[in-house]
């Protein structure tokens, strides 16, 4: 059990010559509900799976049997409810004489906020480790080994994501024909809709995403790329050119992360896509919740906790996502 914040750690708050405290703390973004879905369970452990439709119907000769066809079975995904908690203690004298006579108890939001942070980590790795299938994670309480695999086995960014009926693999590494993980600039936003275009279903009929929405690390190179190509695009020219020709791509929004940690990394997606069975599902069970406030009997210190139960993950983003290590390799 971890000691309680006592007077002895923060003697100012009982000086009464300071005459003002301020609790000072950063409220993080919360993004990751722009490019995970979100939804609710009530169920510890969930399991999801798909059918694929048919493949394309063809010509009958006279009299001859009509060709058959059924549909196929999907990769199926798992994903179990973890909780994430955090305890703030605190000795009774700081909260009687510190914490409430400055009235400073919104500290305690802080445990709420602790949450997001978490979730805006854990979600972020995903991407950061997109071209791994497994990751440690670093937390206050030690390290964790965190799988990134899909329903095929396979990481979210790679040349290998098997299909359903067997068919040829299918690739969502920004690709234009030559290079794979292209730097980000015009040619590799037209890349990254080459890259999409070639997707398809089950069955191998196409199933191309339509990009909309550019993903990467607030503050960065491509952020600031990415936004000077946004300008030139609405402003109907061609980027990174002295052609006032119409761009060959659309707008697209831009999500710029706090906790993605690679500044060459970026990320796009089809948003019309991001639904119960498509890209990264974020699964809450229980919403971030104070507990009841506990007083130790012993020593009368305060305990105030916070917790949440989700899972996090995904089945099937070969269709929805690219992405790209932005070192043209």
């Amino acid at each position: 059990m971890p000691a309680p914040l006592t007077l002895g750690q923060a003697a100012d708050l009982v000086n009464k010559a300071i005459q003002n405290i301020w609790l000072k703390t950063s409220t993080p973004e919360e993004k990751y509900k722009s490019y995970f879905n979100f939804r609710t369970t009530t169920d510890y452990y969930e399991k999801d799976s798909s059918l694929s439709g048919l493949g394309e119907a063809d010509y009958v000769s006279e009299n001859a049997v009509i060709t058959s066809d059924i549909p196929v079975q999907g990769y199926d995904k798992s994903y179990t409810q973890e909780m994430i908690a955090k305890l703030l203690p605190i000795s009774y004298q700081m909260w009687k004489f510190g914490i409430k006579k400055r009235d400073l108890t919104n500290i305690v939001g802080e445990l709420k906020k602790a949450d997001l942070r978490k979730r805006e980590k854990l979600c972020a790795e995903l991407l950061t480790n997109g071209w791994s299938t497994s990751y440690t994670h670093t937390g206050s309480a030690g390290t964790k080994t965190i799988a990134n695999v899909g329903g095929d086995g396979v990481e979210p960014f790679s040349i290998a994501h098997t299909r359903e009926d067997g068919g040829t693999d299918m690739n969502n590494i920004v690709y234009d024909g030559t290079t794979y993980n292209m730097s980000f600039d015009y040619a590799a936003l037209k890349a990254a809709h080459l890259t999409a275009s070639k997707f398809v279903d089950p069955r191998g009929n196409p199933d191309s995403a339509n990009l909309d929405t550019l993903v990467c690390k607030k503050g960065s190179s491509v952020y600031f790329k990415a936004v000077e190509i946004l300008g030139a695009i609405k402003a109907g020219k061609i980027p990174e050119s002295f052609d006032n020709d119409a761009a060959a791509v659309p707008a697209f929004k831009i999500i710029a992360l706090d906790y993605l940690t690679n500044d060459a990394y970026w990320f796009m997606f089809d948003s019309s896509k991001m639904n119960d069975w498509n890209g990264f599902q974020f699964i809450e069970s229980e919403a971030p919740t104070l507990d009841e406030t506990h007083t130790v009997y012993k020593t009368k210190e305060i305990q105030v906790s916070e917790h949440s139960m989700f899972a996090y993950g995904f089945n099937d983003i070969a269709r929805m996502w690219v992405g790209s290590q932005g070192n043209n390799t």
